[in-house]
């Protein structure tokens, strides 16, 4: 079996949204993808999104613990979603999980939001998250963990997801795919920061002493199981979109951009 997939993370930001709400909506229609998963998502935006996006099937979640409007994630897929899961119940861990079909082909799609304010709880939420993957090894032929993660590609998250160090003594094995740093690498460019300090109008060019940085990820793992060699993968593009400033609002979509990355499949 061979599947062409686009996937998609974006953080669409809860602040001023109603001024971007027609932005955002023509950007997620735009970049067409199978399955995207969004983080910073108000309640009333959500109603409007999924009446107004090209997707049958949505997961919407928010963690019980959360007292604010909008820090909420939600899932759009164009695929039957057979499972879902949500991590918020009883947790401050911002996420969910999906089990999706796609021409015979399962895959878990995993959407995060970790926390900006405390690497010991982006550490602990990860391998949190990360084991809760783990379970699901005969439940998809592949797996895919993508979102909004507040940190680099030099923080312990991102070398703890790639297989270059453990956590909480824990580690990733097998470990995960970078897709923007593997396009990167091969096509000998340097990765587009997705949080954006310098470019992006929502900071107006106040931050000075903040670098861009790559926040937002989406990361892939074929099956965990002894016959991984019968699964395959090859990456065929990754794009950061939702840059294009509006002469109307004076805002790009959101204070992030988002990534989509065009992957291929075999069972």
């Amino acid at each position: 079996m061979r599947n062409e997939m686009k996937i998609a993370t974006y953080n669409v930001w809860n602040h001023h949204i109603e001024k971007r709400e027609e932005q955002l909506i023509e950007t997620i229609n735009k970049i067409d993808a199978d399955i995207i998963g969004l983080q910073e998502v108000p309640s009333l935006f959500y109603e409007k999104l999924i009446s107004n996006v090209k997707y049958s099937y949505h997961f919407y979640s928010k963690p019980d613990a959360y007292t604010g409007v909008g820090d909420f994630v939600a899932i759009l897929s164009k695929h039957p979603i057979i499972e879902q899961f949500s991590f918020a119940e009883n947790s401050e861990i911002n996420a969910q999980n999906a089990i999706f079909e796609a021409d015979g082909i399962r895959f878990s799609f995993t959407n995060v939001h970790l926390p900006w304010d405390s690497i010991l709880a982006k550490e602990k939420q990860i391998v949190t998250i990360e084991k809760f993957i783990r379970t699901q090894k005969e439940k998809a032929h592949f797996f895919i963990l993508a979102g909004d993660f507040n940190c680099g590609v030099d923080s312990s998250v991102h070398h703890y997801l790639v297989g270059d160090r453990s956590l909480l003594d824990c580690e990733a094995k097998p470990y995960w795919n970078d897709l923007s740093g593997i396009h990167a690498t091969l096509n000998n460019y340097k990765t587009i920061p997705t949080l954006d300090f310098i470019n992006n109008p929502r900071w107006g060019g106040e931050e000075t002493s903040c670098v861009p940085i790559v926040y937002d990820r989406i990361y892939l793992m074929e099956c965990m199981e002894a016959h991984t060699w019968d699964y395959e993968w090859d990456l065929k593009n990754v794009t950061v979109f939702g840059r294009d400033v509006s002469s109307k609002t004076g805002f790009a979509p959101s204070d992030h951009y988002g990534v989509l990355a065009e992957v291929g499949f075999d069972v």
